[in-house]
């Protein structure tokens, strides 16, 4: 039988210039009664004596820890290395270092020595390198020769078959990866310790992906393990949504960074009772085998386990599933009784008290999410082509939440199934794909459906109702601003029930307060919570809530701080709405949002809505009903928009014909069609056709409202523009004269309407080369809008271009250059990078670039303004024509050879 140790002794060997810190730090660590920890000045005595008393130490030492950075240190002397040619013979043959044994030969530095004493003498050698990233200390200072000899160092190393067996980036990751390579299984092994391992379940080794900043944040917080039954406790409590992962975060700890801990327990703490059973079962023989595990008294048992880990330092005590306000206070209470090691909570509470550290864990990033699918998965699945890009799609869809993301892995290995056939399944059967559960090949104590049961059952009733309302919000950022939307018939703070929300994790708050999220697989499974409830009465009042909220000329900018941020939860409400049979303001919410994308270039989206609107309404109220007739001119104007012309005009017959049978040939409505219909003709160039329509639509407004309303003035306006088009600017002056005079007058002379007017006006003089009539009108419209909108608006930039053009116009470029760049500054701010509005700034910027022979400039600004076109609008329609011609004649004048104009053309039509 073998003997017992008393101690074990370790050699750290370093560069203290380069790791006095990283050195200190790492014997601070290790030191405790039964280890012995030494460095090199331990052994500096008279110089020449220094590398044979290193060889006497690590000839008796257990390991030596072997720090490898870019500096060597001082070089050993020759006396000493005589000294180990004297007393090993045999160094030179067992390793590669001959070159360093002989007279006269180049020296060694003692680290690089201390790394082949331990090899020869048979020790244990754990080399340690630095991450690129990894902190020196001040003194380090490295020459070319000194990084040379040490890589040099590390290839001999290798040619033994010896490598960097960790790889550190700070002191303390230092402490804790010299800790998980072995060295606590050294003192047990040795006898002068024992480790208790009660972890229920092991780790994931590769699949465990995506946590290294938190596995980081735990070990600089926690620190190394506690030698001292006085050290304080340090504890963290790891927050977040039920299923996100903290409780395998905190054991993935434990088997990665807990190496310097003997022992390593996980209890559950879900209640004040459940913690107080767990602590008293430590006593058992799987667990700490304590003398009181025959006691039938459960407190005695309790008392005895605190009792030992408060008289054995160096414990890591995993506290899981503290979720309720009790169980956490229960943890507390447990804390504070306890010293000399390091406590991890688990919990969905986010506040916790100053002596507990709480770091919230996130859900995974999205790569890293699907590269766990794919890995949990691997020749389990079906394997198709686009398997990455379903992957991704699956993750997105299951929220990156780990507990989701291992169903779905652990479903899809027993099924055999691709991603695309579980997709298929989560779209058509998501109720029992969320029950699924199989603990074995999980490794998790309960599926994603009833994982948040416990935490429903804490709220209270105003949480639940508000909860089973968000349920069939989009699952994007929500303003916090809708929880000031009255809901009728609640009375209840509706901020408050959220905070309730939050204290569960249930939502959580962006970082400014101004908006919250609920997790896309909680609505779902409250959803599914109100699947039994036929009158849908949660999601009708979610519907009217937004409904409520959604208010505002969605075609206004001014509006859309308030309209953007509801857009989505507009269009997903309305959609559940309409799938369950609510009509209500279904209809409504598409629509405007609709007009909102449209008004932001977003047509197919746009597109989208508008059609499903129309479809609600022809089977709600039939084909012929004059709501149908709004829907008809609204998708209509939009397929105008996009140069589907011929598609649109028939809408806008349809449109016309309904509002003429239901009102009469003589209603305001049926000049709105006329109008439409009119203006469609003119983009048409059928000046002639749409002439008599823009008359009638005049003639019917005159007598519905009088000569002097502002609708009138509307069609006196286009009507002028339409005899502009034809060239018949006489006539149309004093209809634009008129428009402006009428809305003056309704509106006073600084209403925004009045500043389109004006600049109608000013753009009939500029025509008939009255420019200095012009200029004046268009800097009073620039004035009132600025005045009425701020100076962002996108009706400032109109004014802008407008002023801009005339300046160009007048030879003043240096004036309009500016009020062009601003203009298109506004536009890209207001609407986007790719809206049609910017890219006519972009061309009429690229012009007067072109115009003052900075032709290298405009070239790049005017390809832009094409693309955007062609990606908008199409290549056929004639905004894309106009700059397209005005493309090819930039090109040739920058000389470009008529084959590459043609295929940098063919490139932008892709």
């Amino acid at each position: 039988m073998s003997e017992a140790r008393s101690e074990v002794k370790v050699f750290l060997s370093t560069v203290s210039a380069e790791f006095r810190s990283y050195r200190d730090a790492l014997r601070h660590s290790l030191d405790r009664p039964n280890v012995t920890v030494k460095v090199q000045e331990d052994f500096i005595a008279t110089g020449t004596e220094t590398l044979d008393m290193l060889d006497q130490y690590i000839r008796q030492c257990d390991v030596v820890i072997h720090l490898v950075g870019d500096m060597t240190g001082a070089m050993a002397q020759a006396p000493s290395v005589a000294a180990i040619r004297t007393n090993h013979p045999d160094f030179a043959t067992k390793l590669p270092v001959a070159d360093f044994l002989e007279t006269n030969s180049p020296p060694m530095p003692y680290t690089q020595w201390e790394a082949w004493l331990a090899l020869h003498h048979g020790k244990r050698l754990i080399i340690a390198a630095p991450e690129p990233d990894a902190p020196r200390d001040p003194g380090c200072a490295p020459t070319p020769e000194q990084i040379a000899a040490q890589q040099a160092h590390l290839a001999r190393l290798a040619s033994v078959e010896r490598f960097p067996g960790i790889r550190f980036r700070s002191v303390d990751h230092l402490a804790t990866e010299v800790w998980r390579s072995g060295l606590l299984d050294m003192l047990v092994a040795a006898g002068l310790g024992r480790r208790v391992d009660c972890l229920p379940y092991a780790s994931l080794g590769a699949l465990f992906m995506g946590r290294d900043a938190d596995l980081d944040a735990l070990a600089a917080h926690l620190g190394p393990a506690p030698t001292s039954a006085e050290h304080p406790t340090a504890c963290m409590a790891l927050w977040g949504l039920g299923g996100i992962g903290k409780t395998r975060l905190a054991l993935e700890y434990a088997w990665r960074r807990g190496g310097g801990h003997h022992a390593r327990l996980l209890l559950g703490a879900s209640s004040p009772a459940t913690l107080h059973a767990n602590l008293a079962a430590l006593c058992a023989p799987g667990a700490l085998d304590l003398p009181e595990h025959h006691l039938t008294e459960e407190p005695r048992r309790h008392a005895a386990a605190i009792a030992w880990l408060n008289h054995h330092p160096g414990w890591l005590l995993i506290l899981d599933n503290a979720d309720d306000e009790s169980a956490a206070a229960a943890v507390e209470a447990l804390r504070a009784r306890l010293t000399g090691g390091h406590i991890l909570i688990t919990s969905r509470l986010p506040n916790w008290s100053t002596a507990i550290h709480a770091r919230e864990v996130a859900v995974l990033a999205p790569d890293s999410a699907a590269d766990f699918l794919l890995l949990r998965t691997a020749n389990r699945r079906a394997t198709q082509p686009d398997d990455e890009a379903d992957a991704a799609r699956l993750a997105h869809e299951l929220g990156y939440l780990a507990l989701a993301l291992e169903q779905a892995g652990a479903y899809i290995a027993k099924l055999r199934l691709s991603f695309g056939e579980y997709l298929e399944r989560w779209q058509r059967q998501r109720s029992k794909v969320l029950e699924w559960f199989d603990p074995r090949l999980m490794q998790y104590h309960a599926s994603v459906a009833i994982t948040w049961q416990t935490s429903f059952e804490q709220l209270t009733p105003s949480a639940r109702r508000l909860l089973q309302r968000l349920a069939w919000l989009a699952p994007a950022p929500i303003p916090t601003t809708l929880l000031d939307v009255p809901i009728p018939g609640e009375n209840a703070d509706l901020r408050e029930a959220l905070v309730e929300l939050e204290a569960l994790s249930l939502a959580r708050f962006s970082d400014n307060g101004g908006s919250f999220t609920v997790h896309r697989l909680v609505q779902a499974v409250t959803q599914q919570d109100q699947a039994t409830d036929p009158d849908h009465a949660r999601l009708a009042e979610a519907l009217q809530w937004v409904d409520d909220a959604f208010v505002g000329e969605p075609q206004d900018v001014r509006n859309w701080p308030i309209l953007d941020p509801l857009a989505d939860h507009a269009v997903a409400v309305a959609d559940h709405g309409a799938t369950n049979g609510l009509t209500g303001p279904c209809a409504r919410l598409f629509n405007e949002v609709g007009v909102l994308l449209n008004a932001k270039a977003q047509y197919a989206e746009a597109e989208s809505l508008k059609r499903r609107t129309l479809t609600i309404n022809e089977i709600h109220f039939g084909p012929d009903h004059p709501e149908v007739a709004t829907c008809l001119n609204n998708l209509a104007t939009l397929l105008q928009a996009t140069n589907r012309l011929a598609e649109a005009e028939p809408l806008m017959r349809r449109a016309l014909a309904i509002d003429e049978a239901s009102f009469g040939p003589d209603h305001p409505d049926v000049a709105i069609d006329l109008n439409n219909l009119a203006q469609l003709l003119q983009a048409t160039n059928r000046l002639a056709e749409a002439e008599p329509l823009m008359r009638r639509a005049l003639a019917i407004d005159e007598a519905s409202f009088g000569p002097d309303h502002p609708t009138v003035a509307t069609r006196l306006s286009n009507l002028a523009s339409l005899l502009q088009a034809t060239n018949r600017l006489a006539e149309a002056e004093p209809l634009i004269r008129r428009a402006l005079a009428i809305d003056e007058a309704s509106f006073g002379p600084d209403y925004p309407t009045v500043a389109i007017r004006l600049n109608n006006l000013a753009q009939l003089l500029k025509a008939t080369s009255r420019l200095a009539e012009a200029e004046p009108l268009m800097r009073r419209a620039l004035a009132i809008d600025e005045a009425s909108f701020g100076p962002d608006h996108p009706d400032v930039a109109i004014d802008l271009n407008n002023l801009a053009q005339l300046l160009q116009a007048t030879k003043r470029l240096a004036e309009a250059e500016p009020l062009m760049r601003r203009a298109l500054a506004i536009d890209e701010a207001s609407f986007g990078p790719d809206h049609p509005d910017v890219a006519i700034d972009l061309n009429n910027l690229a012009q007067l670039l072109q115009a003052t022979d900075r032709l290298l400039e405009a070239e790049p600004l005017m390809r832009r303004a094409l693309a955007i076109f062609i990606r908008n609008l199409g290549p056929d329609h004639p905004n894309s024509h106009i700059v397209g011609g005005n493309y090819i004649g930039l090109l040739h004048a920058l000389g470009k050879p008529e084959a590459e104009i043609v295929a940098t053309l063919r490139t932008l039509l892709k």
